[in-house]
């Protein structure tokens, strides 16, 4: 019974949160344009909320998607209002890792190409490039061979000092395209070599 209250509460307070931050804004506040702390500040609470969540998960089992999506609006916030800021990127980024441990993969993948197109810079561009690859070689269905060779290409082409087994392994992925996933692995399991 304890743990049912305690899961509870939880719960609670995390949707009066979101409640009252979304209710509590007048007219006024609305024509204002939040300051770059006043977002980070609600961003950093959602995360907080959730790593509270997250480690009381053995109680509450599972954690609400409407509290994924509360901190996926909080970050497209920070982005929508400050795009030159380079914190925009990270909050994409993380938009497009949300959407992916949610496996909303669609959502993902289009958050991470906005990513990739407005900052070009991003200082985790071969992560987002790596992840746009596998999204489309395992997770998006149909199967897309060629965005697989686009994403995969363009990490190997924009990270020339890239560790020679990672980069072996991608280029070995990229000569058997016509093989799904699990056919490849299965494929690699069968030719590999034991000491």
């Amino acid at each position: 019974m304890k743990v049912f209250f305690k899961s509870s509460f939880i719960l609670v307070f995390v949707m009066l949160t979101v409640v009252v931050s979304s209710c509590g804004e007048s007219n006024t506040d609305k024509a204002e344009k939040p300051s770059r702390e006043q977002l980070k500040n609600r961003i950093n609470e959602m995360e907080d909320s959730l790593k509270g969540l997250q480690a009381d998960l053995t109680e509450i089992k599972q954690i609400p998607n409407l509290t994924h999506f509360e901190l996926i609006n909080r970050l497209l916030d920070y982005y929508h209002n400050y795009p030159s800021d380079l914190y925009a990127a990270e909050c994409l980024d993380k938009v497009h890792m949300k959407y992916s441990g949610m496996n909303i993969q669609e959502r993902a993948v289009q958050y991470a190409d906005t990513l990739l197109k407005e900052y070009p810079k991003y200082i985790n561009r071969a992560l987002v490039l790596e992840s746009q690859g596998s999204a489309y070689d395992i997770f998006i269905h149909p199967r897309d061979t060629s965005k697989v060779r686009y994403y995969y290409t363009l990490l190997i082409k924009e990270n020339p000092g890239m560790e020679k087994d990672k980069k072996e392994g991608i280029e070995d992925r990229l000569n058997h395209l016509k093989m799904n996933f699990d056919e490849f692995i299965n494929y690699k399991m069968k030719n590999m070599r034991l000491p």
